[in-house]
């Protein structure tokens, strides 16, 4: 009798173990995605939509969220050297916005951003840096832009359009992301005060009556599955009498291009478009597609 109770014991603590390794080794983080698998994008991976749904759920993570390691894989990448060589484009091409760089450190406000002390300039954020290159990019390309209807695809927390707020007064800026990278959006530029009006939307809400003075899109658009791609071809791209998009590939055949579309396909959907380099070069296969420029 006692052998029998010894024995169902150890069966039942060998159960436990079994039990309870199986629940440490399960993730107590799950990965949240925000479509439907055959049109999620490479940053709808699981991981950067749990981090915005953190800095959308929690204050403290909101107050830090670009400190998160996981929302860094997409957003707030940028290193110090490559802050540095667009500070120094900016230096040649846009002197006025380094001179009056202090107005720019609105983005750096909220979300404790990591910044960089570089020579000549102040404590900022080499992301920043990036959208205001981007910035002085519209400038020389497409001329003053006050008044115009712009729409943005994949806008991260809403860096770019803070940041070109500081220079133009736009008709109307539309935003188009995932639902819950959009209430990230709202609850940062809503912690500013803006001098244009801005709308969030999903494609799916985008009317066919929708028009645009100008559609850019930092990366975001070359990193969709062709499905999506055509879509926002469709519903938005087609309807924009100039456009400035920044691609991180579709150039050259590789794993990570698989499943996407290839510029040739581009030639054939888009409005003759004219295709730059990246200045500085932040990928083997970046560059920018500009239509409607001067």
């Amino acid at each position: 009798m006692m052998r029998t109770l010894s024995v169902k014991a150890y069966s039942y603590a060998a159960m436990l173990k079994v039990f309870l390794i199986g629940k440490s080794n399960a993730p107590t983080h799950p990965k949240i995605f925000a479509a439907a698998e055959y049109i999620r994008s490479d940053s709808d991976d699981g991981l950067y939509i749990r981090a915005v749904e953190n800095a959308n759920h929690d204050f403290e993570a909101f107050l830090n969220f670009k400190r998160n390691e996981d929302y860094r894989i997409v957003l707030e990448h940028v290193s110090y050297e490559q802050g540095r060589e667009y500070l120094e484009i900016l230096r040649s091409e846009a002197p006025d916005f380094v001179e009056r760089v202090d107005r720019f450190l609105i983005n750096d406000i909220v979300g404790n951003p990591i910044r960089f002390l570089y020579e000549g300039a102040e404590l900022v954020s080499p992301t920043t840096l990036r959208y205001l290159n981007v910035a002085s990019d519209l400038r020389q390309l497409l001329g003053d832009l006050n008044g115009a209807q712009v729409g943005e695809i994949g806008v991260g927390y809403g860096g770019q359009l803070l940041i070109l707020d500081q220079i133009y007064e736009f008709r109307r800026y539309d935003l188009y992301d995932l639902p819950p990278v959009l209430r990230l959006t709202s609850r940062y530029l809503e912690s500013h005060l803006l001098n244009s009006s801005y709308r969030t939307t999903t494609l799916n809400q985008c009317g066919r009556d929708a028009s645009y003075d100008l559609v850019l899109s930092n990366y975001a658009f070359s990193e969709l599955p062709a499905k999506l791609a055509l879509k926002y071809v469709e519903k938005v791209l087609s309807k924009a009498r100039r456009g400035y998009l920044t691609m991180n590939g579709g150039r050259v055949t590789t794993e990570r291009n698989c499943g996407k579309l290839p510029i040739e396909d581009y030639r054939n959907l888009l409005p003759a478009f004219e295709i730059k380099e990246e200045r500085p070069l932040t990928g083997a296969d970046n560059y920018i597609l500009v239509w409607g420029h001067k």
